[in-house]
């Protein structure tokens, strides 16, 4: 019974905590950060009901070891993803206030210079991580609504952003694809006039 009431508590404060910011986000308009801070809450309320209920056998999981080592090895292009956005933010990006992503300088180098939304990519190969990790029907319906919710926070971004750095950000666009760092290595590569339909 404690496992379930520390769950509970601590499920309680991640919403929140996440709140917070999903209310800031609802008075100024910012769907992105409603997006992003649902998807957070979502994160991590997987992972501490997996770590408490779930390994009180509460649900079934799935037992393929090689996926879970799949899922483990994912955590490292994640946390990379992450932490190197918020560096590049917090020493290049000059934000005022509270918020370490609240930017109020145009990057467009270094992770920024391979896709344009880090963070939210970071943290939906995180989501994908935790479904390879717990294999549990919980997982990959808490995760798959998070990955959603982190892809509608990047979308929505794009809108802020052009409205925030106006042609620069939309010339930017065009050369760096949202997540697929695939696409921008290829893109990077090509001769500049190719590059004028890459968008989004």
């Amino acid at each position: 019974m404690l496992v379930y009431l520390i769950c509970a508590a601590v499920c309680a404060v991640i919403w929140a905590v996440n709140g917070k910011w999903i209310a800031e986000g609802v008075k100024e308009h910012m769907p992105s950060e409603i997006y992003m801070h649902t998807g957070l809450a979502l994160v991590f309320t997987l992972l501490v009901c997996e770590l408490t209920v779930g390994n009180e056998d509460s649900w079934r999981r799935g037992g393929l070891s090689w996926l879970s080592a799949v899922g483990f090895a994912l955590y490292i292009p994640s946390a990379i993803l992450v932490a190197t956005a918020l560096h590049d933010l917090k020493h290049k990006g000059e934000a005022t206030g509270g918020d370490p992503t609240a930017s109020t300088v145009f990057i467009d180098e270094g992770i920024y210079g391979v896709v344009r939304q880090p963070l939210t990519l970071g943290m939906a190969v995180w989501s994908v991580a935790l479904l390879f990790v717990f294999q549990s029907l919980f997982s990959v319906l808490l995760g798959f609504l998070a990955i959603l919710l982190f892809w509608l926070s990047a979308r929505s971004e794009f809108e802020h952003n052009v409205a925030k750095f106006g042609d620069a950000y939309a010339e930017y666009a065009k050369r760096v694809p949202m997540w697929n760092m695939f696409r921008s290595v290829r893109v990077q590569k090509r001769d500049p006039q190719d590059k004028q339909d890459e968008i989004r």
